[in-house]
């Protein structure tokens, strides 16, 4: 028989262990319900911000419409005017929900379909067909790297696009890049009014808007560096901005799996 003693043990035992238990159910259930609130305010968060952004181009267009709307016989020249800025705002609102829809799927559907891609023709290949093509290209090495290229290619695309509409007087875009063991680092410099280094951390944020002359009627929708970050996060990389040679901005950003050729 089990004596006395030895029953009271196993029961304080018994005792222990479900408290132990208990405990770790309710610890586990208070961080579930942390992580929920802290998802559900990013998330309330990023519709007040999409919203906002999305109310200022209907602003505008329902402001020139109630502008023409007041003309008995409006003038053509004044249907002409108006009807080019409801366009331009138009463009800006499609421009806004395609970068919502690609990061609303970069956040739901994390993955990457790697593969070795040539880093110079890839580069080139980006570079020609920039907008204007005034991208000039820099160094750039001989080998691949290990990475999801219709990612990569967001990811550069929106670099040149930004630079191109930050770039100064004379427009210079320069793409370069260099590696280091399996690290490759591609850069986008452009000659504009740069990004103050308080702000270079910020920009990579949703909808961020600075008060400098670069951000001043950019005409982008504030979620293209968002989007470049989340990809390059995917890829295991970083992505930061500095002082570019060219005296405006260099936005560059590093990922694994480079290989030499």
């Amino acid at each position: 028989m089990i004596a006395t003693w030895e029953m009271r043990e196993i029961g304080g035992a018994f005792l222990l262990g479900g408290a132990l238990a208990v405990a770790a159910a309710l610890l586990a259930g208070y961080w579930l319900v942390r992580r929920f609130e802290r998802t559900h305010a990013r998330q309330r968060q990023f519709v007040s911000d999409a919203s906002h952004e999305l109310r200022t181009p209907l602003t505008a267009i329902r402001g020139q419409v109630e502008v023409l709307a007041r003309e008995q016989q409006p003038e053509a020249a004044e249907v002409r005017r108006v009807g080019g800025v409801v366009l331009e705002e138009v463009s800006r609102i499609e421009r806004l929900v395609d970068d919502l829809l690609e990061f609303s799927r970069l956040e739901e559907e994390a993955s990457l379909r790697l593969e070795p891609v040539a880093v110079e023709p890839f580069l080139r290949r980006l570079a020609a067909e920039a907008p204007g093509g005034d991208v000039t290209l820099g160094e750039l090495p001989s080998g691949t790297v290990r990475t999801d290229p219709e990612r990569l290619t967001q990811v550069v695309r929106n670099l040149l696009d930004n630079a191109g509409r930050h770039a100064g007087q004379s427009g210079r875009v320069e793409l370069s890049a260099t590696a280091h063991g399996e690290r490759l680092t591609i850069r986008v410099d452009d000659d504009g009014p740069g990004i103050p280094p308080a702000e270079r951390e910020r920009v990579f944020d949703r909808f961020h808007r600075s008060e400098t002359a670069r951000d001043r009627d950019s005409g982008g929708s504030g979620l293209g560096l968002a989007i470049c970050r989340a990809i390059v996060d995917l890829h295991g990389g970083s992505i930061w901005v500095e002082d570019s040679p060219l005296g405006g901005a260099r936005v560059a950003f590093e990922v694994p799996g480079f290989e030499g050729g």
